[in-house]
């Protein structure tokens, strides 16, 4: 295994054990590995990694569409479907799954609110490395690269339940401005980031 293969299964891994409300999370591993390779792949988003040694202890991901990286996915269609066979025999799943495309389609977002099209993908760190500014250090490092790319101001979407993310989000000085439902019934707040 590559050292790149081997950080995309970390991350992915470090998904699944942090973000493990989100449901993604429940499309497992190999799903997540492939995905975050096409994210990092893809000249619309981005992946930034913290490491220890040769541990990947945190990451941020961010970028302006995730339509590139579905794009990317579908030119394997083979690994995309081994990847997704398990999703796709639950109807559950694959509801939810044509939801976040709905959502990414941009039919969620309210239409009297103008977002801004960049957003921050997704934000975990490993609970043994918490406490450390690793998290702020990775939030402020995606601002950074927003800021190169031109980007005035991202978008953050939150589940309402997920109290330390948006305590989090408030300290990074992110600005709630909505409330969506990107799933039926569970509803998330937009924030937005102005840089």
């Amino acid at each position: 295994m590559s050292s790149r293969d081997a950080m995309y299964r970390q991350v992915a891994e470090l998904h699944v054990r942090c973000l493990d409300r989100s449901f993604l999370a429940t499309l497992g591993v190999g799903f997540l590995t492939f995905m975050y390779r096409a994210l990092d792949e893809s000249d619309s988003t981005l992946l930034l990694v913290h490491r220890e040694g040769d541990a990947v202890v945190g990451f941020v991901t961010g970028g302006a569409s995730m339509g590139p990286v579905y794009k990317r996915m579908l030119r394997s269609p083979l690994r995309l479907g081994l990847n997704l066979a398990p999703a796709m025999l639950q109807p559950s799943k694959l509801r939810r799954i044509l939801e976040i495309l709905r959502y990414t389609r941009g039919a969620a977002a309210r239409p009297d609110l103008e977002l801004p099209t960049a957003e921050l993908l997704s934000l975990a760190v490993a609970s043994e490395w918490r406490g450390r500014s690793i998290a702020e250090s990775l939030y402020r490092a995606l601002e950074r690269e927003f800021r190169a790319r031109g980007v005035t101001a991202f978008r953050i979407v939150a589940g309402t339940s997920l109290v330390p993310a948006h305590r989090f989000y408030r300290r990074m000085g992110a600005e709630p401005v909505a409330e969506i439902e990107v799933h039926d019934g569970e509803h998330s707040v937009v924030y937005v980031q102005r840089l």
